[in-house]
């Protein structure tokens, strides 16, 4: 069977195409078929066909019927100037016009077949339209022929010769503009004497083309796959193109159907600009029917007016949180990380009575409590939330439990969208996808979730069917090709991850070493003081201002919020004020992107420094620490720097102030990691 593109024709296919989809595959294994798409591209052939030499046809299907056939030599002997065409006719003109367009971006002449196929036609019915003197240039294939006809004579159809890798590009280019990816998308420095076409370079790949292009029918009568709503996950490797993925489906379906409302989330404020600024690029003229939101944004937009939105400063949530523990657990083993992460768990699982917390199961956790400990885990976290309510407060955690309750109370009645998309899905809590289900319309809605297992809420041994309720199975999607980094990079970034979590070994997914680009290994710089560590960062970036680097190709990312706004003001002294901005505040731009580690997420940049490291690694150390809560920390911590490692496209540049810990001197010795 051969391999198509999309799996099934989209809802607006004809019968005719239809049909002929259907005959095409079942051809071999070892060919590729591709159906037109694009509904905002001027008129192309309806398929593109490969076969196992990487030879190219064409095809056109024309709807023409046995009446319009046998009419064909009258309108041609009566008025063979007049409109309509005979049939066949314009098929002719938009393979001529799309082998021209091809040509004219450098495929040589007769490197690609064409054939104009006439589902609903017998022979006679062909036979009846060459009566009308017409001349055709290219194969014509009638009914019978489509239907009945093995793979030896459509093999017959492919008279050009074989096609390199840079034609192919060039025509899958030309044939699916959907999967050309624009340069400003690729974090790679581009050279100042490019002398070579660069479109070609950037295409999505065939498994990204075929996640992109997976189930578009979004009709009513589509398979109801979760609940009562449609879902696909796509999980991937850093760097796999799941955000591009996510954004070029978005283009698909607002192409396709131009009567639905969509709804695009995720978890931080960067990643939703620098998302939503993507797509303009690619759809400047997009009539507004995408709604962009963070999710705690969103929640903010639907907040009931007559309700006081007041979450506390997290350094005040942190200073209630060890008071609460001085109370109630100091003295009983818990540490006060422990408590503050058993709370964040109960009020993003929605655990509201004892009986719950003590039924729950806590796998995952990192530390273990014993019955009498959870009875006072949970007499602390009542303790806790008792003094909000009686301040008239909330958390931040307790912003999607209140916007969920109002939800199910009804007091809140939020407008369903036909497709909502999750990027960085990993990073949403449960309670956070209780309220995600609600935004997508009741059976005949569509979710999308892009996620990175590697990060976030799936820990070992769990699934979406548990975090999140959703299931899956069956419409889960991988892309383990990573395309954003280097192999050295990547590899170096595995490592590290893999060393300090090695329980987490069997469940990594993996990347596709094949093409990957090799690279030069992450570069540690070290230092006696943050001071030398910030102002080598500056000169770092101004020399490479020099020496041509745009300063948008450059990320900072620091442990700190006072260390990433200490980066941001050196750099504006060095470079001139709006040098360096906080891709949180302001919109993408001429800049250097400076923020937190935290903050990090979905972004990226050829050249990428991270610094103030030593705060992650001086932490894990606290002698306040308990093994359980140094254990759950260094997993917190490996997946943050692991997610930071691999923002880089081109150079990884660490800075660490003091002697480097044992994990990335390890590195270092293993030849991952050059050291200065």
């Amino acid at each position: 069977m051969a391999r198509t593109f999309p799996e099934k024709p989209a809802g607006s296919a004809t019968p005719e195409v239809a049909r002929v989809f259907r005959a095409l595959k079942r051809l071999p294994d070892d060919y590729h078929v591709w159906v037109r798409l694009v509904p905002w591209e001027r008129e192309a052939p309806d398929f593109l066909v490969l076969d196992g030499e990487q030879r190219a046809l064409l095809l056109q299907v024309s709807h023409a019927t046995p009446q319009q056939a046998r009419q064909a030599p009258q309108l041609q002997m009566f008025n063979p100037e007049s409109e309509p065409l005979a049939p066949g006719e314009a098929e002719e003109q938009i393979l001529d016009a799309f082998l021209g367009q091809v040509w004219r971006a450098g495929l040589p002449r007769g490197a690609v077949a064409g054939a104009v196929v006439f589902p609903n036609l017998a022979r006679q019915d062909v036979q009846a339209i060459r009566q009308a003197e017409l001349e055709p240039q290219h194969t014509w294939l009638e009914k019978a022929w489509v239907v009945s006809r093995g793979a030896k004579a459509w093999k017959g159809l492919f008279s050009g010769a074989p096609l390199d890798d840079g034609d192919l590009t060039t025509l899958r280019a030309q044939f699916n503009p959907e999967i050309v990816v624009p340069p400003q998308f690729v974090p790679r420095l581009q050279r100042r004497r490019n002398v070579q076409a660069g479109l070609g370079a950037y295409l999505l790949d065939y498994n990204q083309e075929q996640v992109l292009k997976m189930d578009l029918d979004l009709g009513a009568e589509g398979e109801r796959l979760s609940r009562d709503f449609r879902i696909q996950v796509v999980n991937g490797v850093a760097g796999s193109g799941k955000t591009l993925v996510l954004l070029y489906r978005l283009r698909l379906l607002t192409a396709l159907y131009p009567g639905k409302r969509f709804l695009v989330l995720t978890h931080n404020r960067p990643l939703i600009r620098d998302m939503r600024d993507r797509f303009q690029l690619l759809e400047p003229d997009e009539p507004g029917r995408i709604r962009w939101h963070t999710f705690m944004g969103w929640c903010r937009a639907n907040w009931p007016a007559h309700r006081p939105y007041n979450p506390i400063p997290m350094g005040k949530r942190d200073a209630l949180i060890r008071r609460i523990w001085a109370e109630h657990l100091e003295g009983s083993g818990v540490t006060a990380g422990m408590f503050r992460s058993e709370l964040e768990w109960v009020k993003d699982n929605e655990i509201v009575s004892r009986d719950e917390y003590l039924d729950a199961s806590r796998r995952g956790r990192g530390f273990r409590l014993a019955q009498a400990r959870r009875d006072q885990m949970f007499a602390a976290i009542q303790a806790y939330q008792r003094h909000l309510i009686r301040r008239d407060e909330m958390d931040w955690w307790d912003v999607p439990r209140r916007m969920w309750h109002w939800i199910e109370e009804g007091e809140v009645r939020p407008s369903p969208y036909d497709v909502t998309m999750v990027d960085e899905a990993q990073f949403f809590a449960p309670i956070w996808f209780n309220v995600v289900q609600r935004l997508v319309r009741p059976e005949v809605g569509y979710l999308f979730l892009a996620a990175d297992p590697t990060q976030g809420f799936l820990h070992r041994g769990e699934s979406w069917k548990t975090i999140a309720g959703l299931e899956v199975r069956g419409h889960a999607h991988q892309l383990r090709r990573s395309y954003r980094t280097t192999r050295a990079i990547l590899t170096c970034a595995l490592a590290f991850y893999r060393g300090r979590l090695p329980e987490d070994d069997d469940d990594l997914l993996l990347p596709d070493w094949a093409g990957m680009q090799g690279g030069k290994p992450p570069l540690l710089l070290r230092f006696d003081s943050p001071q030398d560590e910030r102002a080598r960062i500056v000169n770092e970036i101004a020399l490479a201002a020099e020496e041509g680097v745009p300063l948008r190709h450059v990320l900072v990312l620091h442990a700190s919020g006072k260390g990433a706004e200490a980066v941001r003001g050196a750099l504006d002294q060095r470079l001139g004020a709006g040098a360096a901005g906080d891709p949180k505040e302001v919109p993408p731009g001429d800049f250097v992107r400076v923020t937190t580690v935290n903050a990090g997420t979905g972004l990226e940049a050829p050249i990428v420094f991270i610094g103030g490291i030593h705060e992650i690694f001086e932490a894990e150390g606290s002698l306040r620490l308990g093994e359980g809560d140094r254990a759950a920390l260094v997993r917190e911590n490996t997946r943050k720097l692991y997610m930071a490692f691999t923002r880089a496209g081109q150079r990884l540049i660490l800075t660490y102030v003091g002697e480097p810990p044992a994990s990335l001197k390890e590195l270092v010795q293993r030849n991952l990691l050059e050291v200065e």
